[in-house]
């Protein structure tokens, strides 16, 4: 052959490659690629534009929404009694064999606008008409995040086999099989009420604070029962004779405060000096918190006049009580210390347990903080609640645990690995990374719900992030459609 045909054949052959290469990755775009953006985008710009415009003003409004989006695309779905959407599909004929998929999240119309991309992830993996095996996602209903829906939801649907995938947003994106314990509980104080023996009061006002589940950020978090029990706290290092008349905190389930309205009674001479640092404290929460918080409002009132003074109060033994037990709780973050039996997959300096007070109410002769504990294990959550009870012993109030849930941890490996192979596979080359982090999260997930509901399903929890939010709905889609098995060609 001369050298001249055998040029000709090595172009030809070249040029046969390009184009099996080229329509491998058109064919591979179009097997990989199956997520909606562009209807995506717009649901999510649709649900953040109309939670800043405080249109979801309670549950039913944002349960109304998600249905009346899903009747606008003519999905089937149904609702339970307890508030959660189920949109189902059934498997096609040749997948009729596989284990069914489980897509879940939490609905709060509370965290709407930080949770829009979530929330339209989820609608459009429900909306997707991917040949698949049996799946199905569920929007639960989990107002103050209380768990109302995972608690009631029917075994129906999550079913022994099951592969679940739990979705929640925050500012980092990963996958994990293993999350803190829960416990609530109640610290009671004896309080009777008499009548007043201070001759002044000042009532503060706190408001504008926008909840948010209680996590590892609550350090930054406002807390309106912190700023309260600053202002007690003052009066008692300062021996100023002072007695709580009244008190409402915004109390908002298991999710942080939102304000705090109360009046604490003492005497005109004191007065001066507490309100002038009142005004230091009211100066330190606009510097930390005002640009987050633009409806935050800090205020107080003096009252001098007798006839406009409460007419009862909490004894001066019961108001310190209350000043001691809030003072010496540690509502924060708990860390691994370096003489603890640490994880191996976590160092000393990182959290192992959040305490944190929701919340304050009077009932029937008793003042009640109520207490919300995340930890690692069983072991750390003693320590948290060990802490709790000192607190509360020390100063004579009873505590009592009112629920407990169990950590989360998933031992199987299918699902998680089949999804990290698929995340690997359609994003080695894209943006997106070429790897999904794993991780283990350091706060209560509703996956503990699930396995409790499901107890031999194989469970994962993903959180998705800005950045990486449409790759991992993508990623979910690949996986209900092909289950890793055709995308390594």
């Amino acid at each position: 052959m001369s050298f001249l045909k055998k040029r000709w054949v090595i172009i030809a052959a070249a040029v046969l490659i390009v184009a099996v290469s080229a329509g491998f990755s058109i064919y591979r775009s179009s097997v990989t690629r199956l997520l909606d953006k562009s209807a995506y985008s717009d649901l999510y710009n649709d649900i953040k534009d109309k939670a800043e415009q405080d249109y979801f003003r309670d549950q039913t409004a944002l349960s109304d929404y998600i249905t009346g989006w899903a009747d606008s695309q003519g999905l089937t779905y149904e609702t339970d009694g307890s508030g959660n959407i189920i949109f189902s599909r059934e498997a096609t004929s040749r997948k009729k064999n596989l284990p069914p998929v489980v897509v879940c999240l939490s609905y709060n119309y509370q965290t709407a606008g930080d949770n829009a991309r979530l929330l339209a992830g989820a609608a459009m993996i429900a909306a997707s008409d991917i040949n698949s095996g049996s799946r199905s996602v569920i929007f639960f209903n989990d107002d103050q995040n209380t768990g109302t829906g995972y608690r009631k939801i029917n075994k129906k649907y999550l079913s022994g086999d099951s592969k679940i995938i739990y979705l929640d947003y925050g500012s980092s994106s990963y996958i994990s099989t293993s999350s803190f314990t829960r416990k609530n509980s109640q610290i009671r104080i004896k309080a009777g009420r008499y009548e007043p023996e201070c001759d002044s009061a000042v009532r503060i006002h706190i408001s504008g604070i926008t909840s948010g589940n209680i996590g590892t950020g609550i350090s930054k978090h406002p807390d309106p029962v912190s700023a309260l029990s600053t202002l007690l706290t003052r009066l008692k290092s300062k021996s100023v004779s002072f007695q709580l008349a009244d008190f409402e905190i915004g109390n908002n389930g298991n999710m942080y405060p939102v304000s705090v309205d109360a009046t604490i009674m003492l005497n005109s001479y004191a007065v001066p000096s507490f309100t002038k640092y009142i005004d230091k404290r009211i100066k330190a929460w606009e510097k930390a918190y005002a640009k987050d918080y633009e409806d935050l409002t800090y205020t107080y009132e003096v009252i001098d006049d007798p006839e406009k003074l409460p007419e009862e109060t909490y004894s001066r033994k019961a108001t310190a009580r209350l000043t001691n037990v809030l003072y010496t709780i540690q509502s924060g973050l708990y860390k691994y210390e370096n003489e603890d039996n640490i994880p191996e997959h976590r160092t000393a300096g990182d959290i192992c347990g959040i305490n944190a007070v929701t919340g304050i109410r009077a009932e029937d002769g008793y003042i009640c903080i109520d207490l919300l504990s995340q930890a690692y294990d069983d072991s750390y959550m003693d320590r948290i609640m060990s802490d709790n009870t000192a607190a509360a012993e020390l100063f004579d109030c009873t505590i009592e645990e009112l629920s407990s849930l169990p950590r989360f941890l998933n031992q199987k490996d299918s699902l998680y690995r089949t999804i990290l192979s698929t995340y690997y596979q359609i994003n080695k080359n894209s943006a997106g990374g070429g790897a999904l982090k794993t991780d283990y999260d350091n706060y209560f997930t509703p996956c503990s719900y699930l396995a409790g509901r499901a107890p031999d399903a194989d469970i994962v929890h993903i959180r998705l992030n800005s950045d990486q939010a449409n790759y991992m709905i993508n990623t979910i889609l690949c996986y209900i459609a092909y289950r890793g098995n055709n995308l390594i060609l």
